[in-house]
């Protein structure tokens, strides 16, 4: 009885340090977006509507926790005040609302509403943006849906994966016919490689099904290289049956570069090239920018300034681009951000 008195108090003692140090940490943030727009094809508007149009595009907050393995996430955004939710997906104003555990670096398990897995630039965060607006190929990724997802990370020194399974993806631009919940589905599969923060390589496949129609299939190959005041990218996405339209394909690829030239000024180009693969119809998007970091932090009073300049079948040609995305007369965009 002693004995097990005595190992009974040399448990306590090592389990209460740590039940004490076990605390859930819990982090705030939110950003702010504020912006003015210019296009140039609202000159032909009666009347002109060409100068400049102010608005937000993200108004959010949300906070993190972390609890051991246990972590969660919840996002809103203020600017989509909008009630009525896509199909399989709940209301516009929730961005993400995430729970999850983390088994080890190699298999963790998220379950909620969040990004599908599939895109480069799309899985950034809106306030991490290198141009002003989400680009062309946005279009065409699976956006946010609700389901749960397997994801691994620094396996093997660099290679990662996610496997996501989950409702149809109402909210994405191509699907039409959302599908039903319960019968239809959403599943993606993205690789990565990651050497550091200098390369990141991924590639990433994905399908909406739905009854009566074409399932909506995607596929994605993405890199990314950053090396001192250098950041270069590039990213080719495929949309097929888009919004389940058999035989309505589209492609979109871009090159992104970028200089900083101090920790103030970074100068930004990026070029689109868009088609839709069966009215041979393309379109071009050129971004020239530049980012001003005012602020404590990258994120917290940047400043962004780009004009878009457009070619291809634009506004100008006798038969303009039917794709899902782009600019097609240029335009002039800037953006205020706050963050925390």
């Amino acid at each position: 009885m002693k004995k097990n008195l005595i190992a009974m108090a040399v448990a306590a003692s090592l389990v209460a340090p740590m039940a004490a140090q076990a605390k859930p940490e819990v982090k705030w943030f939110g950003f702010a977006q504020i912006t003015a727009e210019s296009l140039s094809q609202n000159k032909g508007t009666t009347p002109p509507t060409d100068g400049f149009v102010f608005g937000a595009d993200r108004v959010r907050i949300g906070f993190k926790l972390k609890d051991g393995p246990v972590f969660g996430k919840l996002q809103v955004d203020f600017n989509k005040t909008d009630s009525t939710a896509a199909i399989g997906t709940l209301p516009q104003i929730i961005k993400d609302v995430v729970v999850g555990y983390k088994f080890s670096n190699a298999a963790k398990v998220s379950a909620g509403q969040f990004k599908t897995p599939l895109g480069m630039d799309f899985n950034i965060s809106g306030k991490k943006l290198d141009i002003t607006k989400r680009g062309m190929e946005k279009k065409l990724v699976l956006e946010r849906a609700a389901g749960i997802m397997l994801s691994g990370r620094k396996i093997a020194g660099g290679f990662g994966y996610d496997i996501f399974y989950g409702n149809p993806a109402g909210r994405s631009s191509a699907v039409q016919a959302n599908g039903t919940v319960g019968k239809d589905n959403t599943t993606v599969f993205r690789v990565m490689y990651d050497m550091g923060k200098m390369l990141h390589i991924e590639a990433s496949t994905g399908t909406s099904t739905v009854d009566g129609g074409q399932d909506y299939k995607v596929t994605d190959f993405a890199v990314a290289y950053k090396g001192g005041p250098l950041t270069v990218k590039g990213e080719y996405i495929k949309g097929t049956d888009i919004r389940n339209i058999a035989g309505r394909d589209e492609t979109v690829w871009y090159l992104h570069g970028g200089y900083a030239v101090n920790k103030t000024v970074e100068l930004v180009v990026r070029h689109y090239n868009g088609k839709r693969e069966d009215t041979d119809r393309t379109l071009t998007n050129t971004y020239l920018g530049v980012n001003l970091f005012l602020g404590s932090t990258k994120t917290n009073g940047r400043v962004q300034l780009n004009y878009v300049m457009t070619g291809g079948d634009d506004a100008g040609s006798s038969t303009p681009y039917n794709g899902l995305g782009g600019y097609t007369d240029n335009a002039i965009l800037a953006q205020y951000q706050m963050s925390f």
